[in-house]
Parts: C-alpha cells; structure tokens; sequence
C-alpha cells in the first residue's frame, strides 16, 4: 500500500510540472498554481505559506536519475558532451544541460537558456525526460545564487581554473572560494589539478589556487589518460580524460569499456567549418581559453574576437596580449556589447596589443570579410573567437540574430571566396 501511495504521489506532482502548475514566480502564481519557494526567490514570498522548496519536490517525484555537476572556467561543454556520448554508449538514457541548450540522447529538445537555469527548469527537464544520468553545466554564478539547491549530486567535475567573471565576484579569491564550495560533499568528484596534500581535507592546486576540498571520492588528474581523440589540443585531451574517469567510476566500468571513435565534436568548440582557407569557430572567451586554442592550432593565425560588455572588464587586455603572442594579425570586434559600446570594449582589449598589426571593425560581418581575405591572401588560419555555437548577437535593447558560422558559409559560397 505505502508503495502505490508513493507512486500517486509521484504521478501527481508530474502532472503538475506536466501543466505547469508549478511556478517559482511570484507574478504567476494562482489559487490553481503551487508555489516553489527558493533561494532565489524567497524574499518575495514572504506572505506565501502554501509552497514546497526544491529539495522536497525532488522528494516527491522519487527521481531515479543521477545528476552529474560540472564546472570550471573553460571546458564545461565539452566535457559534458564527451560524457553524455561515453554513458549512451555504455546504454543509458542521458540528458545534457548547458550553455548549449538541453539536449535528451544526443538529440537536441530545448534551446539554450541559462548555463544553468532556475532550478524548476532543471526539476522539470529531469522529471519529465526521466534520463538515466542528467549532465549539467554548473557555472560559478548559479552556485552563488544556489540554482542548484536541493539536488544531491552522483558526482561533479572540475575542469579548470582561470579568470573569469570578476565583474560578479570581485576577486580571484572569492571566484575560488564559490567553485570550492561545489566540492565539499562525499559525491565522487573528478578534479583537474595536482593533489598536495590528503589529509582531514585534500589540498589540490588548479590554474595557479590552492582549492581546500572534501577528501572522500575524490580523484584527480594531473595529466590527461587519454592522447587519441577526435578533438584537437592538449586541453582537449584533458576534458576527453575527466569524462572518461568519470564514466568509468559511475558505471563501475574499466577504462578500455570505452572508446572515441564514433564521436563527432562539439558545435563551437574548435569546430572547423572550412578546409580552404582553414576557418576554426571556438566559444574561447577568456585569456586562458584563447591560449589554449590558439596554441593548440600550428602555423600563421588571424584571430577575430571582442569581448561581453557589462562583464569582467580586467580580462580583456589580457585577452590582447594572448592574441599578440599568438597570431600574424589580429581583428577586434564586437561580441554581444549588452549596454557597452563595442568600440570602447576593443580598445580595452588593444591596450594589451604591442607587436601584431592589428585593426577594429566593429560590424562582425565586415570584420569576418576582411578577415577571410586575409587569410585567404596570406595563407592564414583564421580564429574566429567568442561565440562559438551562438546564434545571436547581445545589444542593450535586445538580441539580434547572427552567426559566425552562418556568415562564414555565406562568405565562402560555394567554396569560392568572392570578396570586392
């Protein structure tokens, strides 16, 4: 009896999710509605007293799924999708939440949101798809704001450590302070680093920060497993190398069970979207990301790239000087501006700019003409840096479509390059 009661009880708070007769927005709420009360949102639900929290509607729908955290400066999404593949190959149902949308079996069923999205969006994708595993993009800023409450973690992953995202949290020491949070529970966690010290607490040091973390399941990688993979770039090799030792622990499955041969890439992660000239579209938003994809590809480069405006404004001299040491010819333009001009967030990246002719054009479809000619001219591979997969540009009035790949295709044509 205590059995069917739970199974009533689960299918009721479906049916509810199913009609979206849940809501975590104080403005939706009806006498018909249930009220979810968050972290997030409880200071405007002081007057609200029938309402349940996150932790006690994953109670109620009894979830089987085992949710996978993963988080880190760069690499997110391209060890989730790496991890997604291996586990479907393994035979289980996986769902993948991230800065690429949600995806359910490699197939892709929601558009992109959030990297991490409230966490009703997240229930709801989990109990509605019903995945064996549920991957998602954990970023700094929804661990802050605690987007992730209530779900109890199989296991997490770190996939490195670089600046970012001052703009929210000040310092290098508090951006550190909140990833090491993530780690402080008994759920396997698969970390990028050198191990220090194992003692009380486990000491491990990534991107150049002593991370003080919960010892118990814990492994981490120093180096990558992995040397053959279908992705260029040594970092790359390491992200193919936290998702199978992932893999392999969550299945109980040895290291050979699994294999690379099949998967295809990542969209927007050094994906090559021309042969003639050589034309690579990578997400690289940061001075370490850029680093590691600009040294990972040989030979002469052009690199075009701008910076999120309304963002961590410290980063983007950097993100100047990584591109000098890097390529022949540099073009700044703009990248999802927000409220900024374009203009004065790439002349905050020249400042880091000493010895590589460089121009700014500040329409990304002039900048990527200009940039194709060159390349096409000089025998260059051409970098096209920032937006990776995305599909629009960000103004402060609104977003606009575009894509770099789009405009790539268009350029080239039928693979002859016809510029005036």
């Amino acid at each position: 009896m205590k059995n069917e009661k739970c199974k009533s009880n689960t299918s009721f708070y479906i049916h509810l999710l199913q009609k979206n007769l849940i809501t975590d927005n104080t403005k939706e709420l009806s006498k018909n509605k249930l009220f979810l009360k968050t972290k997030q949102n409880e200071k405007y639900a002081k007057n609200i007293f029938k309402y349940i929290t996150p932790k006690e509607l994953l109670n109620k729908l009894n979830l089987k799924t085992k949710f996978i955290g993963i988080t880190g400066t760069n690499g997110k999404t391209t060890t989730a999708f790496v991890l997604g593949y291996l586990l479907q190959q393994a035979g289980y149902s996986v769902g993948i939440q991230g800065t690429e949308g949600f995806y359910f079996n490699g197939k892709k069923e929601e558009p992109k949101t959030l990297t991490t999205p409230p966490i009703l969006t997240t229930i709801k994708r989990a109990a509605l798809y019903e995945p064996d595993f549920f991957i998602m993009e954990v970023s700094s800023h929804a661990i802050a704001q605690q987007r992730i409450e209530g779900i109890k973690f199989s296991a997490k992953i770190l996939t490195s450590f670089s600046q970012d995202h001052l703009d929210f949290h000040k310092t290098m020491q508090e951006y550190k302070k909140v990833k090491e949070s993530f780690f402080q529970d008994e759920s396997v966690k698969v970390f990028s680093g050198k191990l220090l010290v194992k003692n009380e607490k486990c000491k491990v040091k990534s991107g150049g920060y002593e991370f003080n973390l919960n010892c118990k399941n814990l492994y981490v990688l120093d180096k990558p497993i992995v040397n053959d993979i279908s992705m260029a770039g040594e970092f790359n090799k390491m992200n193919f190398s936290l998702a199978l030792k992932t893999a392999s622990l969550l299945t109980n499955s040895s290291l050979s069970t699994f294999n690379f041969s099949l998967f295809k890439g990542v969209p927007g992660r050094m994906e090559i979207v021309s042969k003639n000239p050589l034309v690579i579209i990578d997400f690289a938003h940061t001075p370490d990301g850029m680093e590691k994809v600009l040294s990972a590809v040989e030979g002469k480069k052009i690199a075009v790239f701008g910076a999120g405006g309304d963002r961590d404004k410290d980063k983007r001299r950097l993100m100047g000087q990584v591109a000098d040491r890097f390529c022949e010819y540099i073009i700044l333009t703009e990248d999802n501006p927000r409220c900024e001009k374009a203009g004065d967030i790439c002349k905050d990246i020249a400042k880091g700019i000493k010895n590589t002719p460089f121009e700014i054009i500040l329409n990304r479809k002039e900048a990527l003409k200009k940039a194709l000619k060159i390349s096409k001219e000089n025998n260059y591979t051409l970098m096209i840096l920032g937006k990776g997969d995305e599909n629009y540009i960000e103004y402060c009035d609104g977003r606009v479509h575009y894509s770099d790949r789009e405009e790539v295709k268009k350029l080239l044509g039928n693979k002859v390059f016809k510029v005036s």
